[in-house]
C-alpha cells in the first residue's frame, strides 16, 4: 500500500490566483507595450533607420537639399499612434487622412503613377512616374520582444525578466 499526503500551501494557492487574475485582464501591460512600440517607431524617423537598424536610402531631397528622409513636415512620424486592450498592444500611423495616406508606400515602396492624368508633378518635375523604394519604420525587433516579455512579466508579478 502507498500512502500519499497532499499539502496545500495558502502562499503557493494566493500565488496562483493571483496570476490567474493577472492573466485575465493584460491592459495595464499591453498599455505599456503599445507605448513602447510607438516610442521606438518615432525614433526610427530621427535615426532614419528601419527597425532592424539598416539605414533608410536617403530620400532626393535630403540628398539635393539636406534634412531628414521621410521627415519633410513631421506629419509622418507625428502620425504614430498606439492601441491597446486585454489582449494585443499596437502601434503604427494614423489610419485616415493627412500621413495615413501615403503612410503604405514609405514603409512597403513602390510605384506612383497618375490616375486620370499623363504626368505627375513630384519635387518640382513633371515626371510619368515615381518609385519611392521601401523605408520600413513600422516593425517588431529584437528590442521590442525584450522589453513586451519584461513588462508582461512585471504584470504577472514575475519581476524583471
Amino acid at each position: 500500500m502507498v500512502d500519499i499526503a497532499i499539502t496545500i500551501r495558502e502562499d503557493v494557492t494566493a500565488a496562483m490566483n493571483r496570476l490567474a487574475a493577472a492573466g485575465t485582464d493584460m491592459t495595464p501591460a499591453m498599455k505599456d507595450i503599445a507605448g513602447h512600440l510607438a516610442d521606438t517607431t518615432r525614433e526610427r524617423f530621427e535615426t532614419e533607420t528601419d527597425p532592424t537598424g539598416k539605414k533608410w536610402i536617403p530620400s532626393r531631397r535630403v540628398v539635393e537639399h539636406g534634412g531628414k528622409t521621410l521627415t519633410l513636415s513631421g506629419d509622418l512620424g507625428n502620425s504614430i499612434t498606439e492601441d491597446w486592450g486585454k489582449d494585443f498592444a499596437a502601434a503604427g500611423p494614423e489610419r485616415s487622412g493627412g500621413a495615413g495616406v501615403y503612410a503604405l508606400i514609405h514603409q512597403t515602396g513602390g510605384e506612383i503613377r497618375p490616375r486620370e492624368k499623363k504626368a505627375l508633378s513630384f519635387g518640382g518635375r513633371i515626371v510619368a512616374k515615381v518609385i519611392i523604394p521601401a523605408r520600413p519604420y513600422v516593425g517588431f525587433n529584437d528590442v521590442n520582444a525584450d522589453y513586451a516579455i519584461g513588462a508582461l512579466a512585471r504584470h504577472l508579478g514575475f519581476g524583471a525578466v
